[in-house]
């Protein structure tokens, strides 16, 4: 039997908390109801205290805290509800469970983040070198802080080494179900995700991606640039012409362009572009060529093609699965 310490943290997102023991408890059923002894002992383990509040009507009532002295197997670190833009702080207010997460791996514990709780693990270090992943909207923020982590915005889940590591929201549960068939089987892991009605095997964030701009560097004249784009995305502008407003040599321009956003400005006038088109799909404005057309595309197939790289989806399977309906 493995023992998994959940951890507990103020500024926690308990709802993360709550379905996390949910699904490996479920496990712990299916697996007993086979004849076979549970696999899984789940502790909730606070940091400061035992009794700890959410950002929901409930606390939490853990059995112990991180400055206990007990073994265990497996660490489970849930997102925050912080706003991000203060995670300096909540990094801060934690320091002890940084050094707590390093000091366990060591003693081989295997440790799972889940979405947003990745910034504990990069912070202790644990994550350089090696591929990782976290909520989408934390990804440009995580990739400033840390390069030194190869962060795969579009994964799902990573593995490596002893640690695994779930995208944003709801779809890093597929790392507990990835947890539970590595230590339990696929056959109960695909049972858990029919009966929770989880997304079993999905391998892409990339369709709840909101792209955002880049926005978070201090170049004045790549923000005046990327402002520029956001305006005239439907027209044919070049390279060269942005640059031009922008009072920059071409090479100078995509240099610092690229240096400020992680993208070149093709990529970045592209993701403006499907940004676009995904929210005419999702509202029903038009048909597949229409939407192509509004957003500056005279070729369908290019559209098609550039579409399903950023979102996985073609446009028509992005329509269908998310276009508003109007209840009768």
């Amino acid at each position: 039997m493995k023992h998994i310490s959940i951890i507990v943290y103020d500024h926690i997102m308990s709802t993360a908390v709550s379905t996390t023991a949910a699904l490996l408890s479920s496990a712990n059923e299916v697996v007993v109801k086979r004849g076979m002894p549970a696999p899984f002992c789940i502790e909730l383990i606070g940091v400061h205290q035992k009794t700890v509040p959410s950002n929901l009507p409930i606390q939490f009532q853990c059995t112990k805290t991180i400055s206990d002295k007990f073994d265990t197997d497996v660490i489970i670190i849930p997102p925050t509800s912080m706003d991000l833009q203060l995670i300096d702080i909540l990094l801060k207010e934690n320091h002890a469970l940084i050094d707590w997460i390093e000091e366990k791996y060591q003693e081989k514990a295997e440790i799972i983040s889940l979405c947003t709780g990745a910034y504990f693990l990069a912070e202790c270090g644990l994550l350089d070198g090696m591929p990782a992943t976290s909520h989408w909207g934390a990804m440009e923020d995580l990739q400033k802080r840390y390069p030194q982590i190869d962060f795969k915005p579009d994964h799902v889940v990573t593995h490596s080494k002893a640690i695994i590591t779930g995208g944003g929201g709801f779809s890093s549960l597929n790392a507990l179900l990835y947890f539970i068939e590595k230590n339990c089987s696929k056959e109960i892991s695909i049972e858990l995700s029919k009966y929770y009605a989880l997304d079993y095997g999905r391998t892409s964030q990339s369709i709840f991606t909101v792209f955002s701009g880049q926005r978070l560097h201090n170049d004045h004249e790549i923000h005046q640039a990327q402002t520029y784009i956001e305006k005239k995305f439907k027209t044919d502008i070049s390279v060269e012409h942005i640059a031009r407003q922008v009072n920059m040599s071409k090479r100078n321009f995509i240099r610092r362009f690229k240096t400020a956003t992680t993208l070149n400005p093709i990529e970045y006038i592209q993701r403006i572009k499907v940004e676009a088109a995904k929210k005419a799909l999702e509202s029903g404005e038009g048909n597949i060529a229409d939407v192509t057309y509004s957003i500056g595309y005279n070729d369908l197939k290019t559209f098609r093609t550039l579409f399903k790289k950023v979102t996985g989806l073609t446009p028509a399977d992005y329509r269908n699965r998310y276009k508003s309906r109007v209840m009768d």
